[in-house]
């Protein structure tokens, strides 16, 4: 199976938040190549990018609009471990969910479900680009509704000039990626011309046409 295809597949069924990490190790696949992919996914609204800064993404409608009270899928939550999520928050600067994970010792996914459903009823919010606490008021009704994506429509928008650096930055992975991918091919190419000059120095062929006529028998011309 092609990368897109393995990418699609797993997208499709995976109903929890994944990084290009991950998702790249899960179908044993090149980061490259997989980014890729998960851009024409953006382009075409099949994913969203919910934490730009730790390249979080998630399927769009992966959970019915109906959703239990305290409950998400198979997620269930504790008003407890809100408020002490919400005292981490309200504790220093967080700009990503990836610091809040370390010092609260949760998982991404269990921090990002749990801010997006709080950001949901109005507990917490952005300032900048940091995480902030705005009301503790509903605390106990996390999970009665749950506004999917709702984190990446709080952040900042970026400028016209921070989305075409970070477009550049891209596309000059890209180029470099294709830049390896032709050394590595042409690499592969001269070692296997080599070989074929010392198997067609021994072979009968030698006397009777020339190298170039030998490589394209071998389809390496």
């Amino acid at each position: 199976m092609t990368t897109s295809d393995l990418v699609n597949n797993f997208v499709s069924q995976f109903n929890k938040p994944f990084d290009l990490n991950m998702i790249s190790n899960m179908i044993d696949r090149e980061p490259e190549g997989v980014r890729e992919v998960l851009n024409v996914l953006l382009t075409a609204e099949r994913i969203r990018l919910v934490d730009p800064e730790q390249g979080i993404y998630v399927r769009n409608n992966r959970f019915s609009a109906r959703v239990g009270y305290n409950q998400k899928g198979n997620w269930t939550f504790d008003p407890m471990e809100a408020s002490a999520l919400l005292d981490v928050i309200e504790s220093g600067e967080y700009r990503s969910i990836r610091a809040i994970a370390k010092v609260i010792g949760r998982s991404h996914q269990w921090v990002f479900v749990y801010l997006e459903a709080l950001a949901s009823i109005g507990c917490i919010g952005m300032e900048g680009k940091s995480y902030v606490v705005k009301s503790r008021e509903r605390v106990r009704e996390i999970g009665r509704h749950i506004d999917a994506g709702i984190l990446g429509r709080i952040r900042p928008k970026k400028s016209e000039e921070e989305k075409l650096r970070i477009a550049e930055e891209i596309e000059r992975k890209r180029q470099l990626r294709l830049a390896r991918e032709a050394a590595k091919e042409q690499a592969l190419k001269d070692k296997l011309i080599a070989q074929a000059w010392f198997e067609y120095r021994e072979s009968k062929w030698f006397w009777r046409i020339k190298f170039e006529t030998f490589l394209k028998r071998k389809g390496l011309e």
